[in-house]
Order: C-alpha cells, then sequence, then structure tokens
C-alpha cells in the first residue's frame, strides 16, 4: 500500500484537527461507501419483490384478479399492473426437490409449499402461527408414523418429492404425507429433505433441541 504525507493532502486548519488525535501513527482512512435507500437499508424492497412475485405466481396458477386483491388486500387495478405489466422470472413449479430448491433459493419457499398442498387440495399452515424451517435434511426417526402399513410402492416414487413436517407439542408429524413417510422408512431411508412448520411459541426448544439434527 502506498502512504502519502497528510500534509500534502488536507487542508491546514483539518490536518491540525487530525493530528489532535493521531499524530505521529499510521492510518488507513476507508472509502466513503454510498449510502442505502431506505426501502433497501430496512429490507422493504425485498419483502416486497417477494410480495409482488407471488401474487404474479398465484395469477399464472388461475387465480382471478378478484381473488388475489382480495388475498393481499389490494385493489384490483394494483394487481392488473403488476400481472399484466411486471416481468417476474419465477421457478418452474414441480413436486420435486430441485423445484423446491429453486423456490427456496429464491425466499419462495412457503410459496412452493403452498402450491404443492393445493395441488392436493389441502391447506398450507398458517404462517403467522408457524417458524417454517429452509429445505432441510430431516432424520426420519424424528418423525413417528401412524401406522405400519405395508407400502406397495416403489421408493424412486417419492424419493424426489420433499416432506411438509410439522413439530408441536414437542411431536414431529407428516399430516399430509403418511403413506410417503412410511414408503421412506421402508426403503430404510435415514433422512430425507424436508420444510419443517414449528409452532411459534416452541420454536426455541425446537431449535435448541433438535436445530443440529438438520442439514442442507
Amino acid at each position: 500500500m502506498k502512504y502519502e504525507n497528510a500534509k500534502n493532502i488536507l487542508p491546514e486548519k483539518l490536518l491540525e484537527e487530525v493530528q489532535k488525535y493521531v499524530g505521529g501513527k499510521v492510518i488507513y482512512i476507508p472509502k466513503k461507501e454510498s449510502a442505502k435507500g431506505w426501502g433497501e437499508a430496512s429490507g422493504y424492497r425485498e419483502r416486497l419483490n417477494k410480495r409482488n412475485a407471488m401474487i404474479c405466481n398465484r395469477y399464472s396458477a388461475g387465480h382471478s384478479i378478484m381473488e388475489i386483491a382480495e388475498e393481499f388486500y389490494l385493489s384490483p387495478e394494483t394487481i392488473k399492473k403488476l400481472v399484466y405489466g411486471k416481468k417476474v422470472n419465477l421457478p418452474m413449479f414441480s413436486p420435486t426437490i430441485t423445484s423446491a430448491e429453486n423456490y427456496a433459493s429464491q425466499g419462495l419457499g412457503e410459496e412452493w409449499v403452498r402450491m404443492y398442498l393445493s395441488s392436493m387440495d389441502k391447506d398450507a399452515p398458517d404462517y403467522s402461527e408457524y417458524f417454517m424451517s429452509e429445505l432441510v435434511r430431516i432424520p426420519l426417526r424424528l418423525i413417528g408414523t401412524e401406522n405400519d402399513e405395508q407400502i406397495y410402492s416403489r421408493a424412486e416414487d417419492f424419493s424426489d418429492l420433499p416432506l411438509i413436517v410439522l413439530y408441536e407439542n414437542h411431536v414431529f408429524s407428516v399430516p399430509y404425507q403418511q403413506d410417503y413417510l412410511n414408503c421412506l422408512k421402508q426403503a430404510r431411508r435415514n433422512s430425507h429433505y424436508a420444510f419443517v412448520f414449528a409452532r411459534n411459541g416452541e420454536y426455541s426448544f425446537f431449535w435448541n433441541n433438535f436445530g443440529k439434527n438438520f442439514r442442507r
């Protein structure tokens, strides 16, 4: 690094002030960074982009303008401007781990879960009541099964689909995919990809006791 004498750079008055604090010392003065806009600094812009992407995804899935407007508490005109005029590059949805990873990498994991459960005519957990994990590998021994009925399906029929796991009352369960879980266990899978929903009030216990068991 090249050093220069401050007296050759700073005005005399400013130099005198600097000498009061660092006279005789070698210091590094970093470049001034451009200030972030309010939207970027507060995270508002990111949340807004995520919301807009979800709106466009709803429209692509066949929901009407009025349905979307009611869901997001926006006017129909606002929804029209978003879905007709905004280009949003959403991942392709499919009931696969790869598709779930693509959604999760853009912060849209909850949207993948909603679309997957919607395809089964099931409602997603209330996101205001649960913490949802990233897509992680969960040890299957942690999840209980409701029955040990033999499933006559090939493991490969299920192996490319994430589990949707709930954690409440200190118990892991898969209310939407019992046959799937049984098949994975019969195939002697030790772990599998999953989105885990933990009740807000149990999150600390959940993470402190089980967080180290999950791998991304």
